[in-house]
């Protein structure tokens, strides 16, 4: 199996979790890695990824009604600091919008981008929950 996304092992290696959750502590797979099928069956791998909870049900969504469909994104580029090449890294991580951007914690960010100091991070997040803030 390739892997189709970034894939974290938990601290206690018991968990695989994806790029964006709080408890990702230890890189597993990069995309195009391969993964082999016991660690696949080991962590309920499917397709080279996570099984996909709850997505069939966002994609019958309304967006006007308040759902989101898969593949909505934000353009990161709007948030200072960010670039056409930090915003495809985001996204390549799996944060593609300001609210998952606003989600991670500056000081322990579950993602590793090349170049990126914590203070950055901090910017980052704080522009983008004040961005949400604007727009609610």
């Amino acid at each position: 199996m390739i892997a189709k996304e970034r894939l974290y092992l938990t601290a206690d290696k018991k968990r695989v979790v994806a790029a964006r959750d709080k408890n990702a502590a230890f890189l597993y797979a990069a995309i195009g890695d391969e993964i082999p099928e016991s660690a696949a069956k080991q962590f309920g791998l499917v397709d080279g990824g996570l099984p996909e909870k709850g997505k069939a049900k966002a994609k019958d969504q309304d967006p006007s009604k308040g759902g989101s469909q898969s593949g909505d994104s934000d353009d990161l580029t709007k948030l200072k600091g960010i670039g056409k090449a930090t915003a495809k890294a985001l996204e390549d991580a799996g944060i593609t919008t300001f609210a998952a951007l606003a989600d991670v914690d500056p000081q322990k960010p579950a993602i590793l981008v090349p170049g990126v100091s914590e203070a950055d991070w901090v910017l980052w997040t704080a522009a983008a929950k004040e961005l949400l803030a604007k727009n609610t």
